[in-house]
């Protein structure tokens, strides 16, 4: 048996089964209906240290040769 938010006593399969559902529902709901804003307002305060140029450089592809280069100064 489980107790439910109203202090109800459930005994069954099914009315367990409801009170998990509704408790893991009520648990990991979202609480900001504006995700990409609240993102936005957290990421303003980190400083930007890799420059435009420096994070296409970073996202591009790699080549064979660039791989080799690397491995001969190792």
């Amino acid at each position: 048996m489980i107790k439910d938010e109203d202090g109800e006593i459930q005994n069954t399969h099914k009315e367990i089964e409801a009170v998990l559902v509704q408790h893991f529902r009520n648990i990991t709901r979202e609480n900001i209906p504006d995700r990409d804003q609240a993102i936005r307002g957290i990421t303003s305060h980190i400083p930007k240290l890799v420059s435009r140029e420096d994070n296409f450089n970073l996202n591009r592809p790699v080549s064979k040769e660039e791989v080799g280069e690397v491995l001969k100064y190792m």
